[in-house]
């Protein structure tokens, strides 16, 4: 039962009430990542199943699509119940607002994913020497730099740690300079075998989603920077205000 208004709360209480909500801070801090490590192994499942006709590997992600869904739920659902009964404030405000932040791109990153293997499904079987498999190589190395921004800026979330945002914008710039390589690439296809003009779209698309993913690694990063620093570098661009990497030398 809670204390009457006006009572003194014991110190015991208080000791205890510190350590729940520390505690429940670090939960969702937990859970963010637990999230964060889903989404990035959607991203190579789904690659999987379009390189390989794995309807198998696509089924498994749309059945995951619904663990991502869940687990944004509950964790906005949980940062709203700690901004409300506890009104944090300073750096714990910014650790939950960061967080309520960041699962937004997670979902929307997972939603990537499964337009992926939606695709993968759609097109398992057909078109064997189509652009999905002239594209092998760029859909591979796309995948890898996604699902590898997507864990470095999880991780920089889960410890607190502005300085990989540098190396994820260095891999978002990266998946756009693939990106661009591969429409033109695809462009040559289209142009060379028109039966293909659909299929074309289709692997554009799957492109795209990738490049989308990379871009919601960055924003995960800049909320990280947000957390730490109190800067919101969302519209600033070029992650200013990102803490620069320590010289080696």
């Amino acid at each position: 039962m809670d204390e009457p208004p006006g009572l003194p709360v014991n110190e015991g209480s208080e000791g205890h009430t510190i350590k729940a909500y520390d505690g429940a801070l670090t939960d969702l801090r937990q859970r963010a990542h637990a999230m964060g490590g889903l989404v990035a192994g959607q991203v190579e499942t789904a690659v999987q199943a379009l390189l390989e006709s794995d309807g198998a590997a696509a089924e498994l992600v749309l059945r995951r699509e619904q663990q991502i869904n869940a687990w944004q739920t509950e964790i906005e659902g949980e940062s709203f119940r700690l901004l409300a009964r506890q009104a944090p404030v300073a750096s714990d405000l910014r650790m939950v607002l960061a967080i309520s932040r960041a699962v937004t791109d997670l979902e929307r990153a997972g939603d990537e994913s499964k337009k992926i293997a939606r695709f993968a499904l759609a097109t398992a079987g057909h078109v064997v020497d189509g652009p999905s498999r002239v594209m092998h190589k760029s859909l591979r190395h796309m995948a890898e730099l996604a699902s590898e921004a997507m864990r470095v800026a999880v991780d920089a979330l889960d410890r607190g740690d502005a300085t990989v945002a540098h190396e994820v914008a260095r891999l978002d710039r990266a998946l756009d300079q693939e990106f661009e390589a591969a429409l033109r690439q695809l462009m040559t296809v289209a142009m060379e075998r028109h039966r293909l003009l659909k299929a074309v779209f289709d692997t554009v698309f799957a492109l795209k989603s990738l490049e989308r993913i990379g871009d919601h690694a960055k924003n995960v990063a800049e909320h990280v920077v947000f957390l730490v620093s109190g800067t919101d570098v969302r519209h600033l661009g070029a992650m200013r205000g990102v803490p620069a990497k320590e010289s080696k030398h």
